[in-house]
């Protein structure tokens, strides 16, 4: 294949990297442009990513001088350290159907995990566990939800032909809150808890934004140890994040559960800003951010997002949980009309049968994929 890569390791090179997808996807109704800039600063070699993580090596293909794909190879020290772990990754997947670039792309990818002795390429993560990641396989008839996939129903065969395999799946279930009553079962459940112990639910608090970050990164941590791939969050990653939850969140959809003065718990819905950028897709990309900003400010989201539900282990056999559950659905209803509950691994049955129970039915799954190098597979 007349094929050239190219390392994009300069500012323009990375926004260059980030635009490519609006190109390819131009006709694709439910493709949503990231937020200018998003992309390029994972890329960017002062990001948290590579300062705290690993390394980022992003590749775009060029056919006689035109982008034809893209794809990053990633290595992520903190993952492997922490499962004891040899395994690489790859993200931020786009590709033209052909199946010889889709080959070449990730033959790319392979040279440079191999070059560094690692024995397994997984993904897609963009560019790890806890942002957006998997390859979505089922309901490509709907837009994708903020921090969620979207990906052309071909990509999957793309990844198949180049020699990975189905590790994980993931599943988003859409909750329509607006023609829902709270779930008679729980509102028993919830009564009695709040009434046999010291039981408070509050919003986070935008003006000391920085300490509830901090509790919603415990309770997090504590709720997600025991899923596949797990690797915990870090004080900087969120507080990264810090100046775009200001930005977007809706307080009293974010709520922390306390008991007997305890942090126990965290319920996050945030507002689904796709809808916003989604109208972004013919405005001029320097003009993308003030567009963005005007439709925060003048269109109130009814659709949201839940990112984060867990009870911390401790309280989780004492009634919490429908507690939680139902003063979150109660809040969420009075902001949003719908909301979807998602990312969902395969082995969480509980968060499923919950999600079901509260009304909710699956309208998305995205898988995660593997494939062995230098002979060996990964261990985790």
């Amino acid at each position: 294949m007349d094929i050239e890569f190219l390392l994009c390791d300069t500012r323009a090179l990375r926004i260059r990297f980030e635009r490519y997808p609006d190109s390819l996807h131009a006709s694709q109704k439910h493709y949503v442009p990231p937020f200018p800039g998003s992309v390029a600063k994972f890329l960017a070699p002062d990001s948290n990513f590579n300062k705290r993580h690993g390394r980022i090596f992003p590749f775009l293909a060029l056919r006689n001088g035109k982008p034809v794909g893209r794809i990053a190879a990633i290595i992520n020290r903190t993952h492997n350290a922490y499962h004891k772990d040899r395994v690489g990754f790859f993200g931020f997947f786009e590709c033209e159907n052909d199946p010889l670039l889709a080959k070449a792309l990730f033959d790319k990818v392979e040279s440079i995990l191999q070059a560094e002795g690692l024995d397994a390429l997984r993904g897609p993560y963009n560019p790890g566990i806890n942002d957006e990641c998997g390859l979505l396989v089922e309901g490509f008839d709907r837009p994708p939800c903020v921090g969620l996939t979207w990906n052309p129903e071909y990509y999957v065969q793309l990844v198949l032909g180049a020699g990975c395999e189905r590790r994980m799946a993931s599943y988003g279930y859409n909750l329509p809150l607006h023609r829902l009553l709270p779930p008679p079962r729980l509102k028993p459940l919830a009564e009695r808890v709040a009434k046999r112990s010291k039981t408070r639910l509050r919003p986070i608090n935008l003006q000391s934004l920085e300490q509830d970050l901090e509790i919603i990164r415990e309770v997090y941590n504590a709720t997600l140890e025991r899923n596949w791939g797990f690797v915990p969050l870090e004080k900087e990653d969120l507080d990264s994040a810090a100046d775009e939850f200001r930005a977007i969140a809706y307080p009293e959809m974010m709520l922390i559960a306390e008991q007997d003065g305890v942090n126990a718990g965290v319920a996050l819905t945030i507002p689904n800003i796709n809808i916003h950028l989604a109208c972004l897709r013919k405005t001029p990309w320097l003009l993308r951010p003030l567009h963005f900003l005007y439709l925060l400010k003048t269109r109130k989201l009814r659709q949201g997002r839940q990112v984060v539900y867990g009870i911390a282990p401790r309280f989780r056999n004492n009634g919490l949980h429908a507690w939680l559950t139902y003063e979150q659905f109660l809040c969420a209803q009075r902001c949003i009309d719908n909301a979807e509950l998602g990312w969902i691994q395969e082995e969480n049955t509980e968060v499923m049968e919950l999600s079901e129970l509260i009304g909710g039915y699956k309208i998305h799954q995205w898988d995660l994929y593997e494939k062995a190098i230098n002979g060996r597979t990964s261990g985790q």
